[in-house]
């Protein structure tokens, strides 16, 4: 059976991207490098390089289209391809890149930093913590306190207070206790913390385990 060539994603213009990002309609993000990203991109947009790319761990985005952006469009498509064959379905790419944006007019942030201390800048992730998750997406809306909420699912206000920080991982109690209490799926907060996790140990450890495992083979 020959072998399935993943597609290319979509190109959409600029001045398309740009409407969508100020409506909040998608999610877009940055496949250039670190450095590249730290002299100047568009505000909003995540960074995740095409050379730390792994298209098997990218999260799902169930509610949101991904656009992808490079310099040119020339790494986006790749990355699109990458993320199509995974598959991924609601993956677009920017088309012209960078280059395209600036043409049209469209603003740029620039780096405030030297270049020598570009590498300095964190990037930013496609995965918040579960944490951040609860506070913007559940309690802000419904104008609940953790301190209320801490009493509600029955924890010490403390550990809550250390989730939403950030400080605190979700474990398999609090994921039920959370989920019951919201109505989500049993494990929705455990899979919240696990794409975190891997995330960020995927930036800080991907390129060393690429270089130090062989994939073993059929």
């Amino acid at each position: 059976m020959p072998m399935s060539i993943p597609t290319d994603p979509d190109a959409v213009s600029a001045q398309i991207v740009a409407r969508w990002l100020e409506a909040g309609d998608v999610v877009l993000v940055d496949v250039r490098e670190t450095k590249e990203y730290d002299l100047e991109h568009i505000a909003g947009a995540l960074l995740l390089p095409l050379s730390e790319l792994e298209a098997e761990m990218f999260p799902v985005l169930a509610d949101k289209p991904v656009v992808l952006h490079c310099a040119i469009g020339k790494r986006s498509a790749a990355a699109g391809r990458m993320l199509i064959g995974a598959g991924h379905a609601k993956v677009l790419h920017m088309d012209g890149g960078l280059a395209a944006w600036k043409a049209a007019g469209l603003p740029v942030e620039e780096a405030l930093a030297p270049a020598a201390e570009a590498e300095n800048v964190a990037p930013l992730f496609l995965c918040p913590t579960p944490g951040a998750v609860l506070r913007e997406e559940f309690l802000v809306p419904a104008g609940l306190t953790a301190e209320a909420l801490a009493r509600e699912i029955g924890v010490p206000r403390e550990l809550l207070d250390g989730l939403l920080r950030g400080e605190h991982a979700v474990n398999a109690e609090m994921s039920l206790r959370l989920a019951r209490y919201f109505s989500t799926a049993a494990d929705f907060w455990l899979h919240l913390q696990a794409d975190h996790d891997l995330e960020r140990t995927r930036h800080a450890l991907g390129a060393t385990i690429r270089r130090a495992i062989r994939p073993r083979a059929a």
